[in-house]
């Protein structure tokens, strides 16, 4: 998912975010690269999307609904995470966003808070904000420089969170979330909030949490 606009249609605000599944070993897969994806509309000229990734070694599928919340300015994946080979206890799966608020790549600032007892991962620059929450507890959450110290590099080398890095300031950054696949069964629901402070973009995302991906669905 990439070019989330906000607070106009003429601002990007992501780069991208993707999911990146491991095995905290030896594996490393990139679902944008490394699956094959499908998509559709789930209802005609309704702007919310099924997504289905298969990956082309054949060890997992990710089923997705992709939808913004017509009550917040938030946009809410649910995902499914499928073992096709293995059991689930064999993966580790991980969020990786890139902000790129204002439409620019530079001079964002990131760090990993609770907002009101739920955890997030936020980000910020020039009056614009994003928060990311997910409906499963977060097993890691670290913020990062891009091609160095962002999630991307540790799990390429590391293959799974060794890095747990609270704030980035000023950069070029990216933020990186482990979902707890157990706990969840591999079912979650990944929201991203956007308000022009942080505490705002929070509470966006928090309340299309708690609202469900039926009901936004529904309207």
């Amino acid at each position: 998912l990439n070019e989330i606009y906000y607070p106009r249609i003429d601002q990007a605000c992501v780069r991208d975010m993707g999911l990146i599944v491991t095995d905290g070993a030896a594996y490393f897969s990139e679902e944008k690269r490394d699956a094959d994806s499908g998509v559709h509309w789930l209802a005609e000229g309704v702007p919310a999307f099924g997504l289905l990734n298969l990956s082309r070694d054949g060890r997992y599928r990710i089923e997705k609904q992709v939808l913004t919340d017509p009550r917040c300015d938030t946009v809410l994946q649910q995902v499914r995470f499928i073992a096709l080979q293995g059991a689930l206890s064999d993966y580790r799966l991980h969020v990786l966003l890139a902000p790129h608020l204002g439409n620019q790549g530079g001079g964002n600032t990131a760090w990993v808070d609770d907002f009101e007892g739920t955890p997030l991962l936020f980000a910020q620059r020039d009056g614009n904000a994003l928060a990311l929450g997910c409906s499963a507890a977060w097993s890691r959450r670290s913020v990062g420089y891009v091609g160095s110290t962002d999630g991307w590099q540790d799990l390429k080398t590391h293959k799974r969170m060794t890095w747990e890095y609270g704030r980035a300031e000023n950069g070029n950054v990216a933020m990186t979330g482990q979902i707890d696949l157990l706990a969840s069964q591999g079912n979650f629901v990944l929201a991203l909030g956007f308000g022009p402070e942080p505490e705002s973009a929070a509470r966006n995302a928090i309340a299309s949490l708690r609202r469900g991906v039926s009901r936004v669905r529904q309207d």
